[in-house]
Parts: C-alpha cells; sequence; structure tokens
C-alpha cells in the first residue's frame, strides 16, 4: 500500500449512502473515492490561488506601468478620490457600531 494515513471523517448520512453506491457502481473502496475527491479540490484549490496570483502579477505590471507614464508621480485625482471613498466608508463603519 502507499504511504496513507488513518484519519476518521464524519460525515452526513446521506454523504455516506452516495459514496457507498458510488463504489459500488465503480467497483471501488470509499476510501478510494474519498482520496481522489479531496486530491480534486485541492488540485482546484491550488489552481484558483495561481490564478488570483496570476491576476495580482497582472496588476502590478499594469500599476507599473502607469508609474512610468507619470515619471513616477501619483496621480492626484485618483488619490483624492480613494482618499475620500476610504473616508466615506470609515464613517459608515463607525455610524453601524453606534
Amino acid at each position: 500500500m502507499q504511504n496513507l494515513q488513518r484519519v476518521n471523517l464524519l460525515l452526513e448520512k446521506r454523504q455516506w449512502k452516495a459514496l457507498e453506491k458510488l463504489a459500488r457502481q465503480r467497483k471501488r473502496s470509499v476510501s478510494d473515492l474519498v482520496r481522489e475527491y479531496i486530491a480534486a479540490g485541492l488540485k482546484e484549490d491550488n489552481s484558483q490561488q495561481q490564478e488570483r496570483l496570476v491576476a495580482l502579477e497582472h496588476a502590478r505590471e499594469i500599476r507599473t506601468h502607469i508609474m512610468k507614464r507619470h515619471k513616477g508621480k501619483r496621480l492626484a485625482k485618483t488619490v483624492t478620490v480613494m482618499e475620500k471613498m476610504r473616508n466615506e466608508r470609515v464613517n459608515e463603519l463607525l455610524a453601524e457600531k453606534i
């Protein structure tokens, strides 16, 4: 057998029944199916994380390009608008707590 680790896993009754049925249909063990589904879920999570990292890197490249175009100077209007929006949101949050 592979290098496996025993774990206890609590499932809803309907989940267990569905896994048992699927395992019988595929002539596999429930454990084998669970390992397959966990691996697929982890792969999906990793894929989503990679997409976020690519998007972040793209945003950094755009920022660098904009900063070069403006000779390293911040965009005054944008900064002003963002500060105004930030202050409005802070005031909203403070008002909600009262």
